[in-house]
């Protein structure tokens, strides 16, 4: 089989795959705790999501606990042996050879981790007649709850796109009078999930008609706007089986009208956890009520890069020897091992994050963020610190002093 020249973060996942191969029956001996950020479960399924194999050569293999790793080894055996009947040479070699390696990773293994082993193995296909053998085992965030096998021209994701997607989410009711906004708070992003416009007359009565006539007429309407909005918001939120809280913002005395008069479904009701102000039923709105709400959204991704942003300007300014800027420097910091936090933009790359992500897989005195283009302070990221950024265990200064004495004793 041939090779090319290859990008360099495809070189990066191929000689981290290679490694994980040999090691990953004592990794799950050791009870590696495996992926626990979301992020990263991302940019391992962007990865995976770019393979490509010559008919269906792709092997994706997900094993749940409480299956026997012998009862699995046994399992593909006989898949081998059934692959020797394919016709298509290049397909049975393929599928034969990936089938034999994914076999050599985990035989020694006795039971997979408590949370289960996702295995991706198999040729990607370069160009027609250029294959590159590419290996990712990983043991995911949340329990593996079914074995499967598949064999495909592409890594099947799914049962991992739906742990992403199942992590703990927010919902965000932005409500005025006649406008309102439904989004969701996930991990490090939120969206807007839906928009509600209705007419709702101001209070305040037209001169020549009937002050009650026109208040009746505007309370009908605002009842009318609020259940549309309950409605919306009952389909959409009670889909979501992880939600952990809902926050219901808005200027004025809308958004307690709308929680009296707007017919929740009450297993949301019961999810309420704050009611505060916001300006408005856009963007704008729900920004404001995810800063106003801060105090109960504390545990979220989003409010955690808010913070982490926050840390990084007081020491820009206050303590500037322990923050390094620029993707060199960075990258130089970790090379030293004092960079304790690494920050980076989403904007620098799906790429560069990929990069960073494997070659800090493993290191537990360095934990790597990713900023969310959501986030709106990752604008003062890339513009001010172009992207990167390492908060550093240790005052800059020491180390470059160190590294001085060092010279000057070898001299």
């Amino acid at each position: 089989m041939a090779r090319v020249a290859q990008p360099q973060w495809l070189l990066r996942c191929f000689k981290y795959s290679k490694r994980l191969l040999n090691e990953v029956g004592p990794l799950v001996l050791r009870g590696r705790p495996g992926i626990k950020d979301f992020g990263e479960l991302k940019v391992i399924i962007n990865l995976l999501k770019r393979y490509r194999g010559y008919a269906t050569t792709l092997i994706s293999l997900y094993i749940n606990s409480n299956r026997p790793i012998p009862d699995v080894v046994s399992m593909l055996r006989q898949e081998w042996a059934l692959a020797s009947n394919i016709k298509d040479k290049t397909t049975r070699t393929h599928v034969q050879d990936a089938l034999e390696r994914i076999i050599n990773s985990i035989k020694g293994i006795s039971k997979a981790p408590e949370n289960g082993l996702a295995i991706f193995g198999g040729f990607h296909m370069i160009n027609p007649g250029n294959y590159e053998w590419v290996f990712h085992a990983l043991i995911p965030p949340l329990p593996i709850s079914t074995f499967k096998y598949i064999c495909d021209t592409s890594f099947h994701t799914e049962i991992l796109e739906g742990m992403v997607k199942s992590s703990d989410t927010y919902g965000i009711i932005v409500i005025e009078r006649g406008e309102a906004v439904i989004a969701l708070l996930r991990g490090n992003y939120w969206e807007i999930a839906d928009k509600v416009q209705f007419f709702v007359p101001n209070k305040h009565a037209a001169g020549g008609q009937s002050a009650l006539r026109y208040k009746r007429q505007t309370e009908h309407l605002a009842e009318t706007f609020y259940k549309m909005v309950a409605e919306r918001t009952n389909k959409i939120l009670t889909e979501i089986p992880n939600l952990k809280g809902i926050v219901v913002a808005g200027p004025g005395p809308t958004k307690e009208e709308f929680l009296e008069e707007g017919e929740l479904d009450h297993r949301i009701r019961d999810k309420v956890i704050a009611i505060v102000p916001a300006c408005c039923a856009d963007i704008s709105g729900v920004l404001e009520a995810i800063r106003n709400a801060e105090d109960k959204l504390k545990e979220t991704e989003y409010v955690k890069a808010k913070k982490l942003m926050e840390e990084i300007m007081y020491l820009a300014v206050k303590k500037p020897e322990y923050l390094i800027y620029g993707k060199d420097p960075v990258m130089d910091a970790i090379k030293r091992g004092i960079a304790k936090i690494v920050v980076v933009s989403e904007d620098v790359g799906e790429d560069e994050i990929m990069n960073l992500t494997l070659m800090l897989r493993g290191r537990k005195d360095i934990e790597l963020f990713v900023m969310p283009k959501s986030v709106e302070e990752n604008l003062t990221l890339t513009q001010t610190f172009g992207g990167y950024v390492a908060i550093l265990s240790t005052p800059s200064w020491l180390m470059e002093n160190y590294e001085e004495d060092q010279e000057q004793s070898n001299a």
